[in-house]
């Protein structure tokens, strides 16, 4: 099983998958909503996470694939920056493998045409009848990592 993880400014997104190619599927795909005004916000957020990660061991030990926050001029926010942070916490807590992946390796690992973004293509390929529920940035971007992975 691949855990695909996704941080923005209001939540961190889980997107729980199987198989390998071309028989990668998402089985579920979670949102978990957290503030950062509090360390009891970012406490809940752990706990959250360790609750996800302990029903997800039930079978072989999953990876977690981890959509890296950008730096720089027009990088990440300052929320989706700590919730990556508590999403590793909890992942070396429970003594799981975390994958960090670059958004910038994306385009390729999905296949995007030359002018395509990213999240188009992971859209286009895994929800283009709009079957799943809670699709977002963040679920395009959890979907997007742990398909790299299953492909890699």
């Amino acid at each position: 099983m691949i855990i695909g993880v996704a941080a923005t400014k209001t939540a961190v997104v889980i997107a729980e998958t199987k198989g390998r190619g071309d028989k990668f599927a998402i089985t579920a795909i979670r949102p978990i909503p957290f503030e950062v005004q509090s360390g009891d916000n970012l406490a809940e957020l752990l706990r959250c996470l360790s609750t996800i990660f302990d029903r997800c061991r039930r079978g072989a030990s999953p990876t977690i694939a981890l959509l890296k926050c950008s730096s720089g001029r027009f990088g990440s926010c300052l929320e989706a920056i700590k919730g990556e942070a508590i999403t590793e916490l909890a992942a070396f807590q429970k003594g799981l493998r975390v994958i960090k992946i670059a958004p910038q390796s994306l385009k390729r690992a999905l296949g995007c045409a030359a002018d395509q973004k990213w999240r188009d293509r992971v859209a286009e390929r895994f929800n283009a009848a709009g079957k799943c529920r809670n699709w977002s940035k963040g679920a395009a971007g959890a979907v997007s990592v742990a398909f790299k992975i299953a492909a890699d």
